[in-house]
């Protein structure tokens, strides 16, 4: 993933805790605080996060900013299913939960690999010395 600040339109500046975030599969997302606000799926798809969509002054500027419409165009994509409504803050901890699990997974198989051939090595080991080999 990587993450650029979002930047004033007045002054031009780096803004704090406002961010638009791009996947590795193509989806783009709008992150105010530590909320996800809305997605802009790969295929064109528009979410907004039910719970925090529209939920302060600062974030719906930066929400309309990422959009590049006002509240009231937001809001009537939304009342005629342009826009859906869904959990976008569960579906991300969901997503970083399964990064999380892949990434710790891998690292126990080869932890759980790398033991077992240094288990082989001292077998190899032992055996060549018990037969009179010598390295």
């Amino acid at each position: 993933m990587k993450t650029h600040q979002m930047t004033s339109p007045n002054s031009g500046r780096p803004v704090a805790n406002q961010f638009i975030i791009y996947d590795a599969i193509g989806n783009k997302y709008f992150q105010s605080y530590n909320s996800v606000i809305a997605k802009i799926a790969s295929n064109g798809q528009i979410f907004l996060d039910k719970n925090f969509w529209d939920y302060s002054t600062t974030t719906g500027k930066y929400r309309n900013k990422f959009l590049g419409e006002c509240i009231a165009d937001t809001r009537k994509k939304i009342k005629v299913g342009e826009y859906v409504l869904v959990d976008l803050n569960a579906e991300m901890e969901a997503h970083q939960e399964q990064q999380l699990k892949s990434k710790f997974f891998q690292k126990w198989k080869d932890e759980e690999a790398a033991k077992e051939q240094a288990f082989r090595d001292e077998r190899l080991a032992e055996r060549r010395r018990l037969n009179g080999f010598r390295d």
